[in-house]
């Protein structure tokens, strides 16, 4: 048996096509979805934990625990400056009371020159941290096909998330096919998520229909001008994408809001010096804020803290940092994001330790701080359009699917090129999985 695979940035999903009917399968039973957060939490002893029970044992083990940093050393380190050499010991901190490592978005990274991390005693390429992911999959489609799956479509981005060249994109195929083989999967094909989500769209259509498929998750834009007739029958004219999704709204929503509740704008001492800079941009990025958990930092944010314009500010960067906030503020503000889609107001509201913020946002100002990520995308709708030989008239139906499609924004954006009337919802969670299911079982 052959099963199609969305592995996504954010959620995840399977589904098996019988010639008939697409059958998605409950990957997250536990919480009555067929989709999986794209998660894994492993802990020190090297359990391995998927989806929401990731993300809910992570909360759990580490929101307000107690660290506790050792000193090991890397050797003897030498240093020439001029005629004089200095020898000193090099050391890195670790935390002897992590229970874990919360990972997310690692299909983001497949394209980068990531290869591989040490944790808690032992090296994990990012591909095995994958093929983790990716097993824990084929063993629930298994289970609940009552049948050893070991054969995969498995969708891909037109474009990975900082892929500069074609090679780049190859490159990142050719690793995440590693982590399926890793995973156990004897055979794996590929096909476009775009193409997939069309291939499904083409299903339900009683005449041939030029199309443009808008795929807009949570790492990457994907975009197809294709070709569908009854019976789902394609053909591809042209693809194309851009690295901006979900997750690139989530960073500029901290970065516009929320920064001064950590500090940015404050100063201190006598000479009015401002927080630096390194703790207010790793605020944007939630992982590397753990990191920022030493006793010389603490030390440096209390004496910061003693004489500074606003103290509240940074007592409140100190919880953030040391009581493990940081995830748990980025899905407060993905939360906060996907109400603007319903609602011309929302706000971020996150209580903790020292922490109580309640930071409106509304629709046209989010609009606003992601305008130039609206300009990028725009450009690469029309760039897809013209390669394809056709004009934005020639457009039979715009389908969109993807969670970051039912944005305001893309809405009006593509009514403005193509026409309000053009637009089709496909399935937003899971089109693209449905497709990779019928690609999978042609």
């Amino acid at each position: 048996m052959r099963i199609g695979m969305d592995f996504g940035t954010t959620n995840s999903g399977i589904s098996v096509f019988d010639g008939q009917q697409v059958r998605l399968i409950p990957l997250d039973a536990a919480n009555g979805m067929n989709v999986m957060r794209s998660v894994i939490y492993l802990t020190r002893d090297h359990e391995t934990h998927f989806g929401q029970a990731a993300i809910d044992l992570y909360n759990a083990q580490n929101i307000n625990r107690e660290t506790h940093l050792v000193r090991r050393s890397l050797g003897v380190m030498e240093m020439e400056f001029a005629e004089t050499t200095f020898v000193r010991e090099a050391y890195f901190l670790v935390d002897e009371l992590e229970p874990g490592r919360l990972m997310r978005s690692l299909k983001s990274a497949l394209a980068t020159g990531y290869t591989s991390t040490r944790l808690y005693g032992r090296e994990y390429t990012l591909e095995a941290l994958i093929g983790l992911f990716l097993g824990e999959a084929r063993q629930r489609a298994s289970q609940a096909l009552g049948a050893d799956v070991r054969q995969v479509v498995l969708g891909r981005p037109v474009h990975f998330v900082e892929a500069q060249t074609d090679e780049d994109d190859q490159r990142a195929q050719d690793r995440l096919a590693q982590a399926a083989h890793l995973a156990g999967f004897e055979r794996v094909d590929f096909e476009f998520e775009p193409v997939a989500a069309a291939l499904h769209y083409a299903r339900a259509v009683n005449a041939p229909q030029r199309v443009l498929v808008y795929d807009f998750g949570g790492g990457t834009l994907d975009l197809t001008v294709i070709r569908v007739a009854p019976g789902g029958a394609a053909d591809v004219l042209a693809i194309g994408g851009v690295g901006i999704a979900g997750d690139r709204f989530d960073q500029r929503i901290v970065e516009a809001t929320l920064l001064p509740h950590f500090g940015a704008g404050v100063t201190w001492g006598d000479k009015k010096l401002p927080v630096p800079r390194t703790f207010i941009e790793q605020i944007t990025a939630w992982e590397g804020l753990p990191t920022l958990a030493t006793p010389e930092i603490r030390s440096f944010l209390h004496r910061m803290q003693s004489d500074c314009s606003a103290p509240v500010r940074l007592y409140a960067l100190e919880s953030l940092i040391f009581n493990y906030y940081g995830f748990a503020l980025f899905e407060t503000v993905e939360a906060a994001k996907r109400a603007l889609s319903d609602q011309p107001f929302s706000a971020v509201r996150f209580t903790g330790q020292d922490i109580d913020i309640w930071q409106p946002v509304t629709r046209s100002q989010f609009e606003s701080i992601t305008g130039p990520e609206w300009r990028r995308i725009r450009e690469a709708v029309l760039d897809v359009v013209e390669r394809s030989g056709l004009e934005p008239g020639h457009i039979d139906a715009v389908v969109r699917t993807g969670g970051s499609s039912s944005i305001p924004a893309s809405l009006n954006l593509l009514a403005d090129i193509f026409g309000a009337e053009k637009l089709v919802e496909e399935d937003l969670f899971t089109g693209v999985t449905a497709g990779l299911g019928i690609r999978a079982g042609a």
